[in-house]
């Protein structure tokens, strides 16, 4: 343990890092897994520091390891969850999610979470809705230890089912959601090696010859265990927006709407049973 200033602490980071946005991925590594803040640097304050500890997390951020692994945790609608390997890191754009969902009036609704990952939407929903009922599945037993462990921290109530979507056929609710894995093994080439090498296929890929399997599932699986009047709300590749939207027409969903993101690209498909 050695004692620091913390602009050297700064200093020292940016040397060491060869990554982009060194400089702001400093500022993430140094507050969340030291407590050490831009002001606390602006003002060189003095920290206790293991040199080694800090050398291992320089050496696997230029391993293009991400940085919420790295410090165990990151933001979802402004709520602290643990991620691990095992599951995805929630993206910001996920979070509209929540909006589309708490935009769907329902008193005492009871939803199911479908892949649910790290728990951040089932456990959001849980608590911005205090009235739902919580269901949440997945098929990695591993990652639903995470989303439980992250239950119990944010004192959420929410419901675990672990199981393979594809084959499950049980339950009745007013809501479905669900980010599903949906990127085509085709697409790997553009993805960045921070997720390919860190994050979870299984959460992630599917085959280029039924890229929309899921979504497919989800539509057969909304119309048999669906509440009447009820709401599905599914993540989806931006580029296969109009082919998501299509599958729930088919399947006799009402007023199936295509959605983007703040990024305005194709993101999600709402669909009333």
């Amino acid at each position: 343990m050695a004692t620091v200033k913390a602009n050297n602490i700064f200093r020292f980071c940016i040397n060491q890092l060869n990554i982009d946005e060194k400089e702001a991925i400093t500022y993430i590594l140094l507050e969340d897994a030291y407590g050490i803040t831009k002001t606390d640097i602006l003002l060189n304050k003095v920290f206790n520091l293991k040199q080694e500890l800090l050398e291992g997390q320089l050496k696997r951020l230029n391993a293009q390891e991400p940085i919420q692994q790295i410090v165990g945790f990151t933001y979802f609608s402004s709520r602290k969850f643990k991620v691990s390997k095992d599951v995805l890191i929630p993206r910001p754009e996920t979070e509209e999610i929540i909006d589309l969902v708490k935009d769907f009036d329902s008193p005492k609704p009871s939803i199911i979470d479908i892949g649910t990952g790290s728990g951040c939407i089932a456990i959001t929903l849980a608590l911005e809705i205090p009235n739902a009922t919580v269901s949440a599945l997945d098929v990695s037993k591993n990652a639903l230890k995470i989303a439980k462990q992250n239950a119990e921290d944010l004192k959420a109530n929410v419901t675990f089912i672990e199981a393979d979507f594809l084959s499950y056929d049980e339950g009745n609710f007013d809501m479905i959601v669900s980010n599903p894995p949906y990127i085509k093994n085709s697409e790997r080439e553009e993805m960045s090696k921070n997720v390919l090498d860190f994050e979870p296929a299984l959460a992630l890929f599917v085959e280029d010859e039924n890229p929309l399997i899921f979504y497919t599932t989800l539509a057969k699986y909304g119309k048999k265990h669906l509440n009447k009047e009820g709401f599905i709300c599914v993540e989806i590749n931006s580029y296969l927006g109009q082919e998501t939207k299509e599958v729930f027409i088919q399947e006799g969903f009402r007023d199936v709407k295509l959605i983007k993101d703040f990024y305005d690209k194709d993101r999600f498909v709402t669909a009333k049973s």
